[in-house]
């Protein structure tokens, strides 16, 4: 069944539902990668990820609307999103049609219309997955029993790969799974890095932690020596989202005593998370290394320069 829908349409004859979910483009902290050997793409520190309260449809009652009440009688497998642009991504039906999935038909981007540049008047918000299935400026939607076509769903753009594969030449594309749920990640926001902290007090670490498909964030660990001691962090803001749909990112901070002998030196803090399914991030990022830098979620590490007590 094809149905065409107005912005008012979806304003008006459906009920207005809202999340808060977190966008994390796939390359986020690629550059963490380039540092081992450069891989295919822009060189991303930790700033390529944003959060945001979004308002409109559900997409499960769009499509209920539409006639699909049984995804597997219907043979649907896949709900593909096409831009105004000409982007094409999907997802799978399982998480457009979930009472749990949350994936939304927004028109509001903290209470007010999303700006242009976030995709007005209309994009996708499929929590917990990769940033390019959040398709903006959204024109139609299709239920298929394959993925979209074109470069972002089915190219080597969101393919992960092996720390062995420096090139796609004989590999079947079609073959490698599309990056959809994103996995355990966290990151210092404070201090930045290069920064100048006193030896023998205590310095205050704050950052950010987030996992994909919803998966709370339990615990972070904090290191002021590069991974030899930990202490835990204290998790603040996004620590009360339901442990199974935490969309949003979690705050936290962490005070850490900076030695006195190290005054002179360089000191490396460092950060790590772990989910409620106890998906810990690895250490090094040799072992994740891949051809199109996806999915940095090693340890998170800035180095700072220790001074005498000011």
């Amino acid at each position: 069944m094809k149905k065409v829908y107005t912005l008012e349409d979806l304003k008006t004859r459906f009920v207005k539902q809202e999340i808060v979910s977190s966008i994390q483009c796939g390359g986020n902290r690629r550059a963490g990668l380039d540092t081992l050997k450069k891989t295919s793409g822009t060189g991303w520190s930790c700033g390529a990820m944003s959060n945001a309260k979004w308002g409109g449809v559900w997409l499960r009652d769009i499509l209920t609307d539409c006639g699909l009440t049984d995804p597997d009688a219907a043979g649907v497998e896949h709900v593909q999103f096409e831009a105004i642009e000409g982007v094409m991504a999907s997802i799978p039906v399982e998480k457009a049609v979930s009472t749990f999935g949350d994936t939304l038909v927004a028109y509001e981007m903290n209470d007010v219309e999303i700006p242009r540049e976030h995709g007005y008047p209309v994009r996708a918000i499929v929590p917990g997955h990769v940033g390019i299935r959040n398709v903006k400026w959204l024109s139609s939607i299709q239920t298929s029993d394959e993925e979209s076509q074109g470069p972002w769903q089915r190219g080597l753009a969101y393919k992960g790969f092996g720390p062995y594969v420096t090139d796609v030449k004989g590999i079947d594309l079609d073959a490698i799974y599309s990056v959809q749920e994103m996995p355990i990640q966290s990151a210092i926001v404070e201090p930045l890095p290069d920064s100048k902290v006193e030896g023998n007090c205590e310095v205050t670490v704050r950052g950010f932690a987030w996992s994909g498909g919803g998966r709370g964030i339990v615990r972070v660990d904090v290191s002021g020596d590069g991974g030899e001691t930990w202490c835990q962090a204290e998790l603040t803001e996004g620590s009360e989202q339901k442990p199974n749909r935490a969309w949003a990112w979690t705050f936290w901070e962490a005070d850490v005593m900076v030695p006195a002998n190290k005054i002179g030196s360089t000191i490396e803090l460092c950060c790590k998370a772990t989910d409620v399914s106890y998906n810990v991030q690895p250490e090094q990022v040799q072992p994740i290394w891949n051809l199109r830098g996806l999915n940095n979620n090693s340890w998170h590490r800035v180095a700072v320069k220790v001074v005498e007590d000011e």
